[in-house]
């Protein structure tokens, strides 16, 4: 009994307040952010911004002026204020200022490389599609996708599949004309769209180009360091991806390989990279998604990240 109520009162000691500014519009028990902070700290309770927060959570998803949030948030006497982002901030005025952000953050946790002078957490977007907050060595994200990739490649019996919205820039059209060449290309979103949409959710995204070989998956603007869900999804799908924004997306977990690079600048080298991908798959198919390092680069993002919120938490 005695111990019990020792394990009760610890977990009472270290329960942790947390809030969200201009973070995605879903219910906040739900943000990825609230089940990583559950599983290290045992307790969290969510509570109004301005109730000072142990741990302020903002985005750059504003509902109504950016400076009224940043002001806000400066006001907030918080222990940690993290500012998170997984876009090219350069769309999101005037958070692509990172001296406003590092006069109002604690942590800016995005895309960057880790530089602890300027207050950078390396922890990209990808990481949040997927139910893992922290490194298991049996089950955890690489493993996951590894495993379902093998279970669906080569199956395919569709040529090839796009989903997007927009095309805002031009590359996706780039691509989607030269490999229309080879074979057709479903699109259920809005973008040149040719078939029934898909439903709201990444699951339905995933089985969905899980029928096709090819995967169109650019992200919307390149950017150092920049990349998300869309390389991760079409390799979990067991597709060859058909990728533009970095040449070297994540280099150190994804085998350069398991997907094609799509130069939209140069129309000669994108014509051979997908011609070469279209007659020669198997080269693509074959061999591991991942790196054998991807594990211990992977866990340095889980482990980084709440050593440095612990960190500021309890200093």
């Amino acid at each position: 009994v005695i111990l019990v109520i020792f394990l009760i009162f610890l977990m009472v000691m270290i329960m942790i307040s947390i809030s969200y500014i201009d973070f995605w519009d879903e219910p906040p028990h739900q943000i990825w952010f609230t089940k990583f902070l559950e599983y290290h700290f045992g307790s969290v309770k969510i509570v109004p911004y301005n109730s000072n927060p142990d741990i302020l959570l903002c985005s750059c998803l504003y509902n109504t002026s950016a400076n009224q949030s940043l002001a806000l948030i400066k006001r907030t006497k918080s222990k940690c204020k993290l500012f998170f982002y997984g876009e090219n901030l350069d769309r999101y005025q005037p958070y692509n200022d990172y001296s406003l952000l590092r006069s109002t953050f604690d942590l800016i946790v995005g895309f960057k490389q880790t530089d602890p002078s300027r207050k950078q957490i390396r922890f990209p977007l990808w990481l949040l599609y997927y139910p893992y907050y922290c490194w298991n060595d049996k089950e955890n994200i690489v493993t996951h996708i590894e495993t379902q990739y093998e279970s669906l490649k080569g199956k395919q019996n569709m040529f090839g599949t796009i989903v997007s919205n927009h095309d805002t820039f031009g590359q996706r059209t780039k691509i989607y004309n030269e490999l229309d060449k080879y074979g057709t290309i479903r699109s259920p979103g809005r973008f040149k769209n040719n078939t029934l949409e898909l439903g709201p959710t990444s699951k339905d995204k995933i089985e969905y180009i899980s029928n096709s070989l090819y995967n169109i998956c650019c992200e919307n603007s390149a950017f150092e360091g920049y990349c998300t869900e869309k390389i991760f999804q079409a390799l979990e799908a067991g597709t060859i991806p058909l990728y533009w924004a970095n040449d070297l997306p994540e280099p150190n977990i994804i085998e350069r390989h398991k997907y094609v690079f799509c130069d939209v600048n140069n129309a000669e080298s994108l014509e051979s990279s997908i011609n070469h991908a279209c007659k020669n798959p198997n080269q693509y198919l074959s061999g591991p998604v991942f790196t054998k390092d991807a594990g211990k680069h992977v866990k340095s993002f889980y482990d980084i990240l709440i050593t440095s919120i612990k960190n500021k938490l309890f200093p």
